[in-house]
Order: C-alpha cells, then sequence, then structure tokens
C-alpha cells in the first residue's frame, strides 16, 4: 500500500512543481501587456500570476506541497549563507502562517485516547491557536481545572512524509552520481541529518520522553522552565501539556510590559543553551521565536521538543575544547579537534586552513553582533568545510542551524552584543571544572581502565600471532586501490614498447637486408628491404598516434 501511495505522492509533486514553475515563465513574459484588463479583472488566477512577487509564488508553492517542504523551508529560512535576504524574508512566514485543517477534536481524542471527553475534559475549544506544518494546537480545560495544550497531529500526515523524504533523498543522490559539487559539498547527508531529524518530530511519544528528559537535565535551574506533560491524555498521535502564559522570544513589547529587559533574557539564553550543548550533550536544534516563549517570571520556557540534538560524552568533550579554543584563538588546536570530530576529512593545506580559522576569529572577535555579517561568515565557514572535504557528525549541523536562529533572534534583542564576551563566563566556568580535582581524577580512572584493558589484551593477541607463525597459517591481506585503472595503464604500456620494438627490429633488419641486396631488386633496393621498411613506418606512425592521443 505505501509503495502506491508513494507513487502518487511522486505524481502529485511533479504536478505542483510543474505548475508553478509553468506560472513563473509567464509571469516573466510579459505577455500580460497584451492581455485585456477585462480578462485580468474577470480572471483571479491570471492575475495573480502577474500581481504576486516571485517569492510569494514560492513560499505559496512550498505550502502547497506540503509539511516536509515546510520544514525544508524553514531550515531554509535561517540560511543566510544560500538563500537571498528577500526570499529568506518570505520563508520565514512558514514558521507561523501555515492554514489550518478541519479537525474533530472531540471525536479524534475519544477515539485515540479511549476515553469519554466528558468525564475528563471540562471544555475544549474548537479552533486551534497555532497551526504547524505537522501539527495543530488547541487550548483545553481538563475537568480539574488546569488549563492545558493539545497538540494533535494531521490526518495522513505519516506516509506524506515518509513519501516526500524518499523522493527528497532519491532525487539527491541521483544529483550526486551526476555532478561533483553535490559530492563536495555533502549534500546528501545534510538531507539524510535533515530527514533523520524529521522522521523523529512525527512521533510525539518521543517529543514526550524529550520533554521530560529536558525538565530532568534542568531541575533546579530557575531561568529555565519547561511545561509539565501528561501521559494519561498524549500517545503518538496526540501530546497533552500544562499550558504557559508567556510572550514571545523576541517580542520586544511584550517584554517591556513584563519589565524584563532584552539583554538579560538574551544573556539567559546564550547560557542555557551553552549548558545544553556542553554540559547536558541534549540540546534544543529549533529554537526560533515562535518554540521560545518568556513568562512573568523572566524564565525561558521552550515549548516544542520535537527537533532536539544528542551527543555522546566524546563528542560533547571536543565540543567543549573546540569552544575553548575559539576563545583563546587557538586555531591548531582547533584543527585537531575537527579532525578528531570529523566523520572524514581530506586536509591538504592546514596551514591555509589555520589561516581561514584565524580570519574568522578576527572577525567575530573585533565586532559587535550587528556589524557581522553572518551571510558571509557562514559561507566562509561552508567553504572550508567543502574544501577540505570535512564531514561533520549530524548533530552538528543541528547545532549550526540552532546557533543560526538564535543569532537572527540575538539581532533583535541586542544588536550590539559581543559573542566572546558574552559566552566567555560560561565557558570560563567548563574551562574550571576540567581543572578541578573531581574532573582529573576521573580522567585518571578512565585512562588507568584503557591502560588496563591494553595490558590485559595485548599479550594475549601477541600469543595469538606468534602461534600462526609458528604453525604457517599467519596470512597477509592487502589490496591495492584502483588496481584496475593500473593494470589498464601497464597494458597501454606494454603495447608501445611492443611497438616501438618491433619498428625497430623491422627497420634495422630492412637496412642489414639493403646492404646485402639479397634477392629481386626494386629501384636498385631488395624487394624484403622494401617491406620492413613500410612495416616499420606503419608501426612507428602506430606509435606516434597512441602517443599523441594519450598526451
Amino acid at each position: 500500500m505505501y509503495g502506491i501511495y508513494k507513487i502518487k505522492r511522486v505524481g502529485q509533486i511533479l504536478r505542483i512543481l510543474s505548475k508553478h514553475g509553468f506560472e513563473e515563465i509567464i509571469s516573466r513574459s510579459n505577455i500580460d501587456r497584451i492581455i485585456p484588463d477585462s480578462v485580468l479583472l474577470w480572471n483571479t488566477h491570471t492575475r495573480r500570476i502577474f500581481q504576486e512577487d516571485f517569492n510569494v509564488r514560492v513560499r505559496l508553492a512550498i505550502e502547497e506541497l506540503g509539511p516536509t517542504f515546510i520544514k525544508l523551508g524553514q531550515l531554509l529560512s535561517s540560511r543566510a549563507d544560500i538563500i537571498p535576504s528577500d526570499l529568506r524574508q518570505e520563508l520565514v512566514k512558514l514558521q507561523d502562517d501555515v492554514p489550518a485543517e478541519p479537525i474533530n477534536l472531540a471525536e479524534k481524542i475519544a477515539q485515540s485516547l479511549e476515553i469519554d471527553i466528558s468525564e475528563h475534559f471540562a471544555a475544549i475549544a474548537e479552533q486551534p491557536m497555532a497551526a504547524a506544518s505537522i501539527a495543530q494546537v488547541y487550548k483545553a480545560t481538563l475537568i480539574d481545572g488546569k488549563e492545558v495544550i493539545l497538540k494533535v497531529k494531521r490526518e495522513g500526515i505519516n506516509p506524506t512524509i515518509h513519501a516526500d523524504l524518499d523522493f527528497i533523498l532519491d532525487l539527491v543522490k541521483l544529483l550526486r552520481s551526476k555532478y561533483e559539487i553535490i559530492q563536495k559539498i555533502n549534500l546528501y547527508e545534510i538531507v539524510q541529518s535533515f530527514a533523520n531529524s524529521l522522521r523523529g518530530e512525527l512521533s510525539f511519544t518521543n517529543e514526550l520522553n524529550n520533554m521530560e528528559r529536558f525538565r530532568r537535565n534542568f531541575r533546579g535551574n530557575n531561568q529555565v522552565y519547561v511545561p509539565k506533560t501528561y501521559r494519561n491524555y498524549s500517545n503518538d498521535e496526540i501530546l497533552c501539556m500544562e499550558f504557559i502564559e508567556g510572550v514571545k522570544l523576541n517580542d520586544l513589547d511584550g517584554l517591556a510590559g513584563y519589565k524584563l529587559t532584552p539583554k538579560s533574557i538574551l544573556q539567559n539564553c546564550l547560557d542555557l543553551y551553552l549548558e545544553q550543548v556542553l554540559q547536558h550533550g541534549f540540546f534544543h536544534a529549533d529554537p526560533h521565536p515562535g518554540n521560545v516563549l518568556v513568562n512573568r517570571r523572566g524564565q525561558i520556557v521552550f515549548i516544542d521538543f520535537g527537533s532536539m540534538g544528542f551527543m555522546i560524552p566524546h563528542d560533547r568533550d571536543i565540543i567543549e575544547a573546540m569552544v575553548i579554543n575559539f576563545l583563546m584563538n587557538d586555531a591548531k588546536d582547533l584543527i585537531r579537534n575537527i579532525k578528531k570530530l570529523a566523520v572524514v576529512h581530506d586536509i591538504e593545506d592546514e596551514r591555509q586552513l589555520e589561516r581561514d580559522a584565524y580570519e574568522i576569529f578576527q572577525m567575530i572577535e573585533e565586532n559587535a553582533l550587528e556589524d557581522i555579517d553572518i551571510a558571509i561568515m557562514l559561507y566562509k565557514l561552508n567553504k572550508i568545510l567543502q574544501y577540505n572535504s570535512i564531514l561533520l557528525p549530524d548533530f552538528v549541523y543541528l547545532l549550526l542551524r540552532g546557533v543560526s536562529i538564535l543569532e537572527g533572534t540575538g539581532r533583535q534583542l541586542d544588536a550590539a552584543l559581543n559573542i566572546p564576551e558574552s559566552i566567555g563566563p560560561f565557558a570560563k566556568k567548563i574551562a574550571e571544572q576540567k581543572m578541578s580535582a573531581a574532573y582529573i581524577k576521573k580522567q585518571l580512572l578512565e585512562k588507568s581502565k584503557f591502560i588496563k584493558e591494553i595490558l590485559t589484551e595485548v599479550p594475549q593477541d601477541l600469543i595469538t600471532l606468534l602461534e600462526k607463525t609458528k604453525s604457517d597459517k599467519l596470512t597477509l591481506n592487502h589490496k591495492i586501490q584502483e588496481f584496475d585503472h593500473m593494470q589498464l595503464i601497464f597494458h597501454r604500456i606494454g603495447n608501445k614498447f611492443l611497438l616501438s620494438i618491433l619498428a625497430m627490429t623491422f627497420g634495422v633488419g630492412a637496412s642489414i637486408l639493403a646492404h646485402g641486396r639479397v634477392g629481386y631488386l626494386l629501384w636498385g633496393m631488395p624487394i624484403l628491404s622494401w617491406l620492413g621498411f613500410i612495416v616499420s613506418f606503419i608501426l612507428s606512425g602506430t606509435l606516434l598516434i597512441y602517443l599523441i592521443r594519450s598526451k
């Protein structure tokens, strides 16, 4: 059944893309100059083609393509390095302006949770508070008077997103096989990371677990508040959480109404994000203003936990070290840590990479946030990664996305912010922790375990090696890279060498026969000599053609 649905979905995608592409050709043809005004006035669809801006039509096409492409558009809206500013401003609207679809909410809750609505809910709103690409959000009141939020998944969203992701991945895979630049920028790996993240967002059970883990991580921290969850009213299709009254992170008027200063809120947000990344290794990957609120107490409230990044302790230690390298302008150690973190890399010129790193250090250190052109910085960073064929783990791309989103919000809250100065105190605290006796003791214990494993395993490995050598069972397996190509080269060299030997042999033999005047003569020279010279000439010509073709 999914295969049939996938085929139908691909047909829909191609039809929508074709439609909007055709409209773009018409709109740029200036054919509206010869269309009577009465026709444009009567036909609203034709009038829209000529009147609406190109960027608006791109957004409308994305909205028509559905949730997967909306999420992709949201991701691109934060990429100032690759998307023009006017198009990016239009794509930002995809975060808030997604059309709602009618849902019989009471019936859906009763069927999905298998409960009698009247026994558990005092009231459920008929109209959604917000509509996102995957779900719609409704306000409700429990029977005990507590106000909650019901996040309800859109109908038929799972097969649609899976089919869309398969289509996008297949398309990128095809492009990768055709164009070297697609391989160079690791586009398939980036899209694969996006696909993995989006599949995680489809599971509301996964999101509920994320919320509870996030709350445990920040237990005792008064700067952040995580809404309570209600497991008995939640499943993979519905998520029930506490209703929080607050304003968006970038709502300057709302913050002023709460008597909060934007600068202090931004500093709190940066500290919390650094704590998520450097201490917990579990961070919010989509911290745009629609997903982050501020309550009356000035606490940062994260309300969407579908897209989260995760790091293993080893990776977290490397990221911590890289932040300290960045603050100390230590390019050499930064490059060393990048190599440790990278999945693959091919750094040809470390000196040049060092110079590129110092250039970025200087750009950030000497300028306030309002003076930093994030587009230029991200473009340079991407070029560095591409030139050195550096492929980083999935979580790094999620982290870069989160940092990019926070940078945009930071400009609105405090454009004079100096990033190194702001994150310096937190990084100093991390560095102090690494110098503490408890941390050093922990590291020594880990190293001693590693040494113990080596001392235990290596002697046994040596004994096994000696036994195999003694019994003549030791074999060496080796592989020459591109052996077939090398074999072809040797084959061609052998052919040329053979042709040169034969040409020389026939030429020398013909000369000897010419001097001996043996057999029938033609124009004073033996016929066999003429044949020898002709064959030598043909072989020499063939060899010359080979040499010219092979340059």
